[in-house]
């Protein structure tokens, strides 16, 4: 279970913080959607783990419907108060691996927006399949933490012992299996997508350093260019960022007197960079992938 899930999480903090997608993100999915296609249609389409809607509120441009879902009560209440200009979207509670209120084959496009690592890739996968179009698309997007930063590359190797919990977190999640998905940069879904037999199926990622050990049974498509997310980078910024994720929050939450991870990261990219303005500009990248594929055909 993600831990925006938990009551005391601040969907606040993570609609004002987070990096925002890129709106040339979902143009490569329909692009993809409609490539040879003989019907491709973009009548409904469905973000599940919406959260506050972040990615949802990008489809609803492109598609006649949108349904956002999550499991978190708090996260959606934020997600219907920031789509005021979107009516075309609903939001429903709903885990990703039970879409009770989603037809049968109904959805032409399901896209899962840095949140599938949280899933039971089995079950999502089985639940994706029954509610797609046999011709539909599933989009599966993420970015890590393990930054570039361009003008600090020295940086790099911090921001990697620090990301998510390799360092000062690992004790507490250096076996979790959300964490491991994320750093394989979903290698495990396109794993299990290709036994299946999804079709179509494309793993791209940037950059292409990102991944150290690419597998012939999981190749990736190295991205000329960012396609995820835009990111202002400011080393305040990027401290609120690292506030939201899933493995400080629930480290703060569980070691109340120690201070928070987000604060040690940022002082020792800092110190190694030789900077002392927290709103300095910075230039990063951020690892990110793009896993696109399409259902299984009957007679395959």
């Amino acid at each position: 279970m993600a831990i925006s899930s938990h009551p005391q999480y601040e969907s606040a903090s993570y609609q004002a913080c987070r990096p925002r997608y890129k709106a040339s993100l979902v143009d490569a999915i329909v692009i993809y959607h409609q490539q040879d296609n003989p019907q491709p249609a973009t009548d409904l389409g469905v973000d599940v783990a919406t959260g506050t809607g972040i990615f949802a509120r990008r489809l609803a441009t492109r598609f006649t419907k949108v349904i956002g879902t999550d499991i978190s009560a708090s996260m959606l209440e934020a997600a219907r108060a920031a789509s005021s200009e979107h009516p075309n979207i609903e939001y429903i509670e709903a885990a990703s691996e039970h879409l009770a209120a989603i037809n049968d084959h109904s959805v032409d496009v399901l896209t899962a927006a840095t949140s599938a690592h949280w899933f039971d890739p089995e079950k999502f996968l089985r639940e994706a399949q029954r509610v797609l179009k046999p011709n539909g698309t599933l989009a599966i997007i993420g970015y890590n933490g393990f930054l570039h930063f361009v003008d600090y590359p020295q940086c790099d190797k911090v921001s990697v012992s620090h990301c998510i919990g390799f360092n000062k977190l690992k004790p507490d999640l250096g076996q979790d299996s959300g964490y491991n998905l994320v750093a394989k940069m979903y290698r495990p879904y396109h794993r299990i997508l290709a036994r299946a037999k999804w079709t179509g199926i494309q793993r791209r990622i940037y950059p292409g350093t990102i991944e150290d050990e690419p597998l012939p049974d999981a190749p990736p498509i190295v991205s000329p260019e960012p396609v995820v997310v835009e990111f202002e980078a400011t080393w305040r910024k990027l401290r609120d960022v690292y506030q939201t994720m899933s493995g400080v929050v629930q480290y703060v939450q569980s070691h109340p007197n120690e201070e928070n991870p987000a604060d040690v990261a940022v002082r020792d990219l800092m110190a190694t960079a030789g900077a002392t303005d927290l709103d300095e500009k910075l230039r990063v990248q951020f690892g990110e992938v793009l896993l696109l594929c399409h259902p299984p055909q009957p007679n395959a």
